[in-house]
């Protein structure tokens, strides 16, 4: 697996000629409970991408550590940029990575906020002709949850420093973790929450969606495998369309 920023200049070339293809993950900085750090999502993408890039055979480009926050940042800490800002950026990347042989552009996400704005950069790409690219978040994860999961989630729509989230960091970044600080919480959710803007301190005091308390590292592995083996499918996939 080769990473972008280890490379000189006098040796894109060639590596992208070796390897067209680059993934690009995000994050964000958000709350996420009493037990888990600000970073989280970062973090989480930082040993995804890598997982990823290896197994799609992609180039790995530096993370994007910020993202889309808009619900939670009303919580201390948290740091949000607005989805025109992530749709410029990828833009704007694509354009270097275009112009120096890259065919393809996998963008990740670690923060399902940032979701709506990947997939517009998609499509302006393909609008005006610019790099290929694919977005996705967790692929796969509908699927394992109900095989790991021992409590009940709190939203079909939500992983936010729960079982899963929480069980994923300890697989991935267990020195992060303060599982002696994990809640159980379960939010009461209006009506409209699907429907309208609702900002999820109003419905959460702890920013725990679900039971952080049922987390460990085995579940997150297995989270982590079963996600890096369908990305890889659909990257696998979509290469070939794109060729």
């Amino acid at each position: 697996m080769t990473r972008w920023n280890d490379l000189t200049w006098p040796e894109v070339r060639a590596t992208v000629d070796r390897t067209p293809w680059v993934l690009l993950a995000f994050g964000a900085v958000e709350e996420h409970g009493p037990h888990l750090p600000l970073g989280t999502d970062a973090y989480a993408a930082e040993e995804m991408s890598s997982r990823i890039a290896e197994a799609a055979d992609l180039i790995e480009l530096p993370v994007m550590p910020y993202g889309q926050v808009w619900s939670l940042e009303r919580f201390d800490g948290s740091l949000s940029v607005s989805d025109e800002t992530i749709v410029a950026f990828v833009i704007d990347l694509a354009r270097g990575l275009k112009q120096v042989g890259v065919k393809g552009l996998v963008l990740f996400s670690a923060h399902l906020g940032n979701m709506a704005a990947l997939k517009k950069a998609t499509r302006v790409l393909e609008e005006t002709g610019g790099l290929p690219a694919i977005s996705m978040a967790y692929p796969g994860l509908s699927t394992i949850i109900p095989q790991v999961s021992e409590a009940p989630q709190s939203h079909p729509a939500i992983m936010h420093s729960d079982e899963i989230e929480t069980s994923i960091m300890l697989h991935l970044r267990e020195q992060c973790v303060q599982m002696d600080k994990a809640v159980r919480e379960y939010p009461i959710y209006p009506a409209h929450f699907d429907n309208a803007p609702v900002r999820w301190d109003t419905v959460s005091s702890t920013g725990v969606f679900g039971d952080a308390t049922a987390a460990t590292a085995d579940k997150g592995e297995r989270v982590v495998e079963h996600v890096v083996g369908v990305a890889r499918g659909i990257i696998e996939q979509w290469k070939a369309a794109v060729l």
